[in-house]
């Protein structure tokens, strides 16, 4: 039983002089059982069963990996210290790297293993590539090799889609509450929003988008979001609006998109106004398109820079030229002059 304690380093344990591995089997009658500490080796004692000081360790107590001098051992490469520790693993290629190296090396995954009590733990993933747990971005992994790095100094959290992700990652990520806990006691703890791990205060400027990102609100494209998150954006110079499919988008997006009369009226002070068409569709007023509306929201394109006039209950974008307007409702409408002299509209320069 004690043979299949899974020891951490560092120690050693000897039976019968030799020291215990995978292979070893307790024999018949009295068998003698010496533990080995980091604190004996360099003391240079070894307590014995009844707790007595054995003189003249030998090379067993370096673990085997190392020849002791009377003083200290002297380790094999690829180990450290009084206790030669591990310190390192091989790549595919018998290349041999620190623990702590910067480097994602191909290999096994009990040569990455060699680092998971050392104070520089790696983890697997699914490809065989050995990464350190600072690594600067996210990796695909098993739940299991990201809580490697529980106890490190860089410690990392799994994401709902199956990525390990540093708790220093500056971005929003789904994640469940107990993976996002894991950053509590670290220099960037993070809290859960919406489903989100994110750190505290992230997105004061933007809105946060399902996928976890945080999106400014002058951002050209549309993402989806909560209405709450995408209201954030109300009374900056960009505000957005929500469309019925859950998407929040720029008030300058150029497609028409089904959204409440509420959400579209959200862009009526920006610089690029919208219109609700009677179709229940919230359209730019640089459509080329014409669309039923009602004369009120056609007139919320007066102050844009494409302007609107109706039309036999129809919407219709100004054309480029004033001239050619034939009616002076019309011309007046697209912020033009009529001229009774040549029955055509002229620019307002005032307009």
């Amino acid at each position: 039983k004690v043979i299949d304690v899974n020891w951490q380093m560092p120690a050693a344990i000897l039976l019968d002089g030799v020291a215990v591995d995978d292979n070893t089997v307790c024999g018949e009658g009295n068998n003698e059982m010496l533990f080995a500490f980091a604190n004996d080796l360099k003391s240079g004692a070894v307590a014995g069963g009844e707790g007595e000081e054995t003189p003249d360790p030998n090379k067993e107590h370096c673990w085997g990996h190392g020849t002791w001098d009377g003083t200290s051992c002297a380790c094999e490469a690829g180990w450290s210290g009084d206790d030669c520790s591990m310190t390192q693993f091989c790549d595919e290629n018998g290349t041999c790297y620190d623990c702590s190296s910067s480097s994602r090396p191909s290999t096994t995954a009990e040569e990455c293993a060699k680092c998971d009590d050392s104070s520089s733990p790696r983890f697997m993933d699914p490809y065989g590539r050995c990464y350190s747990c600072s690594y600067s971005y996210s990796v695909s992994a098993t739940k299991t090799e990201c809580a490697k790095c529980d106890k490190n100094s860089a410690p990392r959290f799994m994401s709902t889609y199956g990525s390990c992700y540093l708790c220093s990652t500056s971005y929003g990520v789904s994640a469940s509450a107990d993976e996002c806990a894991k950053c509590d006691d670290s220099s960037t703890p993070r809290e859960m929003r919406n489903g989100i791990c994110i750190i505290p205060g992230y997105c004061p400027e933007g809105f946060l988008s399902d996928s976890g990102s945080c999106i400014p609100c002058s951002h050209l494209y549309g993402y989806s979001a909560t209405a709450a998150e995408c209201a954030k954006c109300d009374k900056s110079g960009a505000p957005r609006f929500m469309s019925t499919n859950g998407i929040c988008l720029r008030c300058s997006w150029s497609s028409g998109e089904s959204a409440s009369a509420d959400e579209c009226a959200k862009c009526d002070k920006s610089g690029t106004p919208r219109f609700m068409s009677t179709d229940g569709s919230c359209r730019s007023c640089s459509t080329s398109s014409a669309y039923p509306a009602t004369e009120a929201e056609c007139a919320k394109c007066d102050k844009s820079s494409t302007p609107r006039h109706m039309y036999v209950g129809f919407c219709y974008k100004c054309p480029t030229s004033l001239v050619g307007l034939n009616t002076q409702d019309m011309c007046e409408s697209c912020h033009g002059i009529w001229d009774a002299g040549t029955q055509k509209c002229a620019p307002n320069p005032g307009a």
